[in-house]
């Protein structure tokens, strides 16, 4: 494990992120930005491939976007977008070594402008001890978000398996979101804890208050509303999706976010009752939950998503409106106050059953463990262990 015995610059993080801090939220701006404020943080967005341009031509910009240096996106903040690098570093390893020494080159010297003297690694890539054993730091922490070796893609599952067990291995403290995820990499190191995903608490319960409008978009539409909000990825269970508009033809299914590249729409945009609103900014979404009036949390079963902590399930929480998700380990703990459905058909009768039913007291149940579920909860947690395993002196 790194040598942690110099933890003066403990509050210095160097967060190796694997999505860029905009546009959308996840739980890595979430935790990043509400460190306390005598935290700095030197955020490092994922490298594109020289491929991906090709792939998704909305990353031509990421081409350049190095270029720009150090960004400040939050008060104590400072983003930075790496250069391109090699294809196929998920396939084979020594591409991964070439792709992590090229940009430690550049994040050493974003390092040094940012002035954060040997700082905490703070990591979401598996891939990225080649990269962190290049920069000077204090300790690693390592969040698990993801079973990423069940991504699609050009991925070799050995070769990112190896390179993830060596990280969880090397890493001072892992943190894990979901129960499956625990089990095994608790088995590699033992400085291992589960912290779930969270909720921006404030804003999500927004839509709990009368005085929030519907969002204009779908304020007349048909009722009931069945709703879903996030990112439509491959993972997302578009069948179930289809069979709960297609067989209720009086119902309306909203879907707010953005279309993940490569994923077809087109079966479910041909039924007249289903509604894509495209991305909306995080503090729009209470707007439209406000409009729904079921919201559900459609994932395709798999061993991606067996080891989940879904994002939008806590903020749906945070609403207070009845919840029907699928059977999956994060949300067992939450069956007195969401429907949990086991297959398709009983995920429509589920949904029925929510609507039919009265949820006063649900609701209200649902919105406290969503204020348990916080970001500034989550935060804390993390801070409270890191303190403990790494003698931090927390403020």
């Amino acid at each position: 494990m790194t040598n942690s015995s110099n933890n003066n610059n403990s509050k210095n993080i160097l967060c190796i992120s694997s999505v860029d801090w905009f546009p959308i939220p996840t739980r890595k701006q979430q935790v990043m930005a509400r460190l306390p404020g005598d935290y700095r943080v030197l955020y490092i967005e994922p490298p594109i491939t020289l491929l991906s341009p090709v792939k998704d031509r909305r990353l031509f910009f990421k081409l350049t976007a190095f270029l720009t240096g150090l960004r400040e996106v939050e008060e104590n903040v400072l983003a930075y977008s790496p250069p391109p690098v090699l294809p196929f570093g998920n396939v084979y390893r020594w591409i991964n070594r070439i792709n992590q020494w090229w940009q430690s080159l550049f994040i050493k010297n974003q390092v040094k402008k940012a002035g954060l003297k040997n700082p905490a690694a703070w990591t979401y890539m598996p891939n990225s001890l080649d990269l962190i054993k290049k920069i000077e730091h204090s300790f690693l922490i390592y969040d698990c978000i993801d079973e990423h070796a069940e991504y699609k893609g050009f991925i070799n599952k050995d070769t990112l398996l190896e390179m993830e067990k060596e990280l969880v291995k090397e890493s001072n403290l892992v943190f894990v979101t979901a129960p499956g995820l625990y089990k095994t990499r608790k088995e590699m190191n033992p400085n291992t804890f589960l912290i779930p995903n969270g909720v921006n608490f404030q804003l999500f319960n927004q839509a709990a208050s009368p005085e929030m409008p519907a969002a204009e978009e779908i304020k007349d539409i048909k009722k009931p509303v069945i709703g879903f909000v996030g990112v439509i990825q491959e993972w997302i269970d578009l069948e179930l999706i289809y069979k709960i508009a297609g067989e209720n033809p009086g119902w309306s299914v909203v879907m707010v976010g953005p279309v993940g590249a490569g994923v077809n729409v087109e079966k479910l945009k041909s039924l007249p009752n289903v509604y894509f609103t495209g991305a909306k900014k995080p503090e729009e979404l209470p707007q439209y939950i406000r409009a729904f009036d079921v919201c559900i949390n459609p994932f395709r079963p798999s061993k991606l998503t067996e080891n989940v902590s879904p994002l939008k399930f806590y903020e749906y929480l945070a609403t207070g409106k009845p919840v029907v998700t699928v059977d999956m380990p994060a949300v067992k703990q939450y069956k007195d106050c969401v429907y949990i459905a086991s297959h398709h058909r009983d995920f429509v009768e589920k949904i029925k059953l929510a609507l039919s039913a009265q949820e006063s007291a649900s609701r209200e149940k649902r919105i406290s463990e969503g204020k348990k579920c916080s970001w500034e909860n989550r935060v804390a947690q993390m801070l409270e262990i890191k303190e403990k395993m790494l003698g931090d002196i927390s403020p």
